[in-house]
């Protein structure tokens, strides 16, 4: 249960909560982070939808056929790998490598939710 549906119980109860002042600093930073972190994923999932799309390339090794995931931009074409995406996407958002690969793998794999959190949590730094 998140900080809000706690809240709402207690609009719903009429009933007063009350909370200290480094407890209203807290849930604030709380928010604050969590808008913020569904925020920069958003602008990440939306430059990705517009020009980028995931794909599969089929390479051998040893006698077998294995996927590899790679990226086709829209503009061109052209066939470009995710580690190309991201070292691109890691210089223009200057975040941390942790965040920047699990937005990609979760873009690729469809797994980015309708509110804009990622599969597993992972910090911006």
């Amino acid at each position: 249960m998140g900080p809000f549906f706690i809240i709402w119980i207690f609009i719903i109860m009429r009933t007063k909560l009350i909370i200290t002042e480094s407890q209203f600093n807290r849930l604030k930073t709380f928010i604050a982070e969590s808008d913020m972190y569904s925020s920069i994923v958003k602008q990440m999932k939306n430059e990705l939808d517009a020009n980028y799309l995931p794909d599969e390339k089929f390479v051998r090794k040893g006698g077998d056929y294995s996927a590899t995931p790679m990226i086709i931009v829209n503009v061109s074409d052209e066939l470009i790998t995710v580690k190309d995406l991201f070292e691109y996407m890691k210089f223009k958002y200057k975040m941390g490598d942790d965040f920047i690969k699990q937005v990609i793998t979760d873009w690729i794999y469809g797994n980015i939710t309708d509110d804009y959190q990622l599969s597993k949590i992972v910090p911006l730094n």
